[in-house]
């Protein structure tokens, strides 16, 4: 029961954020205007344009025409692309999947190590150190640091290509932009969770008697600290995908980022809709799998919700 008032839960979100988008799209204006000039294109031209991408009618109209698509699996024609924008979107899909899964990968080498290291030298200079680090890197902006990077490492070292894609080389500095940004915030949780489990009565009472500090940290204090942190990282590997918009443009990879910044430019709907869509199914999901882990791990909450 508890299940499946989640599953409607998800799904009335899911249905919440598509009308939400669809209406704010068509609020900004008749993107039909926006991609062709009305005073040098034949008005006949123009209505056979907004019949093509479906762009007639109220926006009650369109809206249940799109919605009647989307039950049928079509998402929907792009006009940059001028085919569907499923293809468009899954085209570029993989490079960002690579993109975000290697930049997760590298925040979780950074943080969890040092935001462990912080943790366990709290107060002192190594800690102080680390913070200092961490907000430097959580308030510099994603296109500063990639900016710095291409200047270092292809410009002045001549060690990596700028822009691009195609090798293991392509990848280093978007890599680095957007993990190194995203460690700098998950350090912080780190040490603020591992921070809390030491204060916790097992760990107490298992120093009490005489366990080592290395048992007493992996058998009570992960455990502990390793429940926040299961909550946090998807939203920030979420969170990548948002950075990827500007990395990706930055760096010249062909990504679901620069692709939103192209169908911003170009007016095509259809292809940010679906590209919106996709996001929010994935952190939906996410978020419906993290709330049923976390009640693996701590039946506490599982318990409280039953209630």
């Amino acid at each position: 029961m508890h299940l499946g008032f989640r599953l409607l839960r998800a799904c009335i979100s899911l249905w919440l954020i598509v009308t939400l988008v669809f209406i704010a799209l068509r609020a900004t204006g008749d993107p039909i205007t926006a991609i062709f000039d009305p005073d040098n294109t034949p008005r006949a031209a123009l209505e056979a344009y907004r019949r093509h991408w479906g762009y007639t009618g109220t926006i009650f109209d369109q809206y249940l025409v799109y919605v009647s698509n989307l039950l049928h699996g079509e998402f929907g024609f792009s006009s940059m692309a001028n085919r569907d924008a499923y293809s468009v979107v899954m085209e570029r899909l993989p490079a960002t999947l690579e993109l975000v899964a290697c930049s997760a990968l590298l925040m979780m080498a950074i943080g969890i190590p040092v935001g462990a290291v912080a943790a366990i030298n709290s107060g002192n200079r190594i800690d102080r150190f680390v913070m200092t680090f961490s907000t430097v890197g959580f308030a510099l902006p994603n296109f500063v640091l990639g900016l710095g990077l291409i200047l270092l490492f292809a410009v002045k070292l001549h060690w990596l290509p700028s822009n691009g894609v195609g090798t293991p080389n392509h990848l280093v500095m978007p890599v680095l932009t957007i993990g190194i940004s995203q460690a700098a915030i998950f350090t912080r949780f780190v040490r603020s969770a591992i921070l809390d489990a030491l204060k916790l009565q097992c760990v107490t009472s298992a120093r009490a008697r005489g366990v080592s500090e290395w048992n007493v940290f992996w058998a009570h204090v992960i455990p502990n600290a390793l429940l926040p942190l299961v909550t946090i990282t998807p939203l920030l590997v979420g969170a990548m995908v948002a950075a990827s918009a500007v990395v990706e443009s930055v760096f010249g990879w062909p990504g679901i980022g620069r692709l939103i910044v192209e169908s911003v430019a170009q007016r095509d709907l259809a292809v940010l809709q679906m590209i919106v869509m996709m996001i929010a199914v994935v952190m939906i999901t996410t978020n419906l799998l993290v709330d049923l882990t976390y009640s693996r791990l701590d039946p506490r909450t599982s318990a409280s919700g039953a209630h």
